[in-house]
C-alpha cells in the first residue's frame, strides 16, 4: 500500500492525496495494453516486462537467489525426469498480494 503525496488523474481516476492506492501485481501481469494475449500461460512471452519481484526502490532483495534457485530447480528436473503430469485437482490460494497453489499433486515419471 502507498499513500498518495498529491492530488493526481491516472487514467481519468482522481487520486487525491492522502489516498491509499495498492498495485495489484497479479493485474499488472495480465495487461491487456502489454500483452495480446494476457491471460495465456506461455514462458516465451516477449517482452515480458512483469511485476512479480517488484521494480525500483522497492524490488524483492531475494530476486536473484530466486531466479538461481528455479534454474537449478529446472536443469535437475530435466535431467532426471521424462514426464511431469497432474495426479490430482491442483486448489489455489488467493491472497491480497501474491496468489499461488495450495496444493498441486503432480507425478513424475523418471529418465
Amino acid at each position: 500500500m502507498r499513500t498518495a503525496s498529491r492530488d493526481v488523474d491516472f487514467h481519468g481516476h482522481q487520486i487525491k492525496a492522502g489516498d491509499r492506492v495498492m498495485c495489484l501485481f497479479v493485474s499488472a501481469n495480465r495487461d491487456e495494453d502489454v500483452f495480446p494475449e494476457p491471460y495465456k500461460f506461455d514462458i516465451t512471452r516477449r517482452p515480458n516486462p512483469q511485476l512479480s519481484f517488484s521494480f525500483g526502490p522497492h524490488i524483492c532483495l531475494g530476486l536473484h537467489i530466486a531466479k538461481i534457485e528455479m534454474k537449478a530447480l529446472y536443469e535437475e528436473l530435466i535431467s532426471r525426469v521424462d514426464s511431469i503430469e497432474l495426479a490430482g485437482e491442483p486448489r489455489l490460494k488467493i491472497g491480497n498480494f501474491v496468489t499461488g497453489f495450495k496444493t498441486l499433486p503432480v507425478r513424475f515419471t523418471a529418465s
